[in-house]
């Protein structure tokens, strides 16, 4: 996908009660036409609570940031147990934008809430995290396991750091233990077909208005 910026969230977003907002395994390249191109772009505050997370995970990215929040006016707000955001092992394949930009005051961190950052790539190297997030943040390396980056944590009855798996709780589902089923593999791209409602998928057009529907249990 090619825009200024892929998702964009804005009006304000609360997710709670275990819900999920997650942006995985898309390829997306940005513009240099724009100061702040990203994957994920914070228009608004974004208040998560009660278990919900955001997940920005397997993603690459070129032309752009990852994670966009530039308003001081605008917070991140986390609350309550489970709850999370997991920036993790995405791809940053470019010298054109730092890998997020966000400033300390925009992050409302209370515990056990966390925010979770981890072996997210600049080309072959890892991302420094150093200015990017404040200290509290929760930073892993590549080659170690995060329970959050690996499991979401709601719906995982047990995290095996050996093999950094999860086991799932009754009714959860996939390798991470998410609230709806989701494909482990790659599907080949559908011939252009018309929209029919709200399941159609969309080729080659850009997308001016974009409305999400998010599950939550």
């Amino acid at each position: 996908m090619s825009a200024v910026s892929a998702i964009n969230l804005y009006g304000g977003t609360t997710v709670s009660s275990a819900g999920l907002l997650r942006v995985a395994d898309c390829t997306f390249v940005g513009s240099t036409d724009f100061f702040d191109s990203s994957l994920v772009y914070l228009d608004s505050s974004v208040t998560l609570q009660g278990g919900a997370q955001l997940r920005v995970e397997g993603n690459s990215v070129s032309a752009a940031s990852v994670l966009v929040m530039t308003s001081a006016q605008h917070k991140i707000e986390l609350s309550g147990s489970g709850t999370a955001v997991v920036l993790a092992h995405n791809r940053q394949v470019d010298d054109s934008y730092s890998f997020a930009d966000l400033d300390e005051s925009n992050m409302v961190v209370v515990s056990p809430a966390r925010f979770v950052v981890g072996c997210n790539m600049h080309n072959d190297e890892e991302v420094s995290y150093d200015s990017l997030f404040p200290e509290d943040v929760v930073v892993f390396s590549c080659g170690t396991c995060n329970d959050d980056a690996a499991c979401y944590m709601p719906g995982t009855e047990l995290v095996d750091r050996g093999s950094c798996s999860c086991s799932c709780k009754d009714g959860w589902h996939g390798a991470s233990c998410l609230p709806l089923e989701v494909s482990d593999t790659i599907v080949p791209p559908v011939a252009e077909r018309t929209v029919d409602g709200d399941t159609s998928c969309v080729v080659n057009r850009t997308l001016k208005n974009l409305a999400l529907k998010m599950w939550k249990t």
